[in-house]
């Protein structure tokens, strides 16, 4: 066995050695449980304690909810108003071509 073989041995197991740290490392991440501390999470705004309650999270929720069904009805309120307004556009835009036909109309 020559220098050279021994040096390639070497690389090859430390190769080898490294893979294997590298896929036991991400085995290990992956299959982890993830933890969240400390609980509950802290809140960084002024307006608000430092740690939220259950109680007061629930009920950000619901205000949240009832906020967006808010929005939702006026979407859905600006939807019909703007569909009534096509209609009329469109009722206009006939009465003004049947008024240029007849003004231009040649004989």
């Amino acid at each position: 066995m020559e220098v050279s073989d021994g040096l390639t041995l070497t690389l090859g197991g430390t190769t080898i050695g490294l893979i294997i740290k590298e896929l036991l490392a991400w085995h290990r991440s992956r299959n982890q449980k993830t933890r969240v501390e400390p609980t509950p999470l802290p809140v960084t705004t002024e307006k608000t304690p430092k740690y939220v309650t259950v109680q007061e999270f629930n009920k950000h929720v619901e205000d949240n909810q009832r906020d967006h069904e808010n929005m939702f009805a006026r979407l859905n309120a600006n939807d019909k108003l703007t569909s009534k307004l096509e209609g009329i556009l469109e009722g206009i835009r006939e009465d003004l071509s049947a008024i240029k036909n007849k003004l231009f109309r040649t004989k």
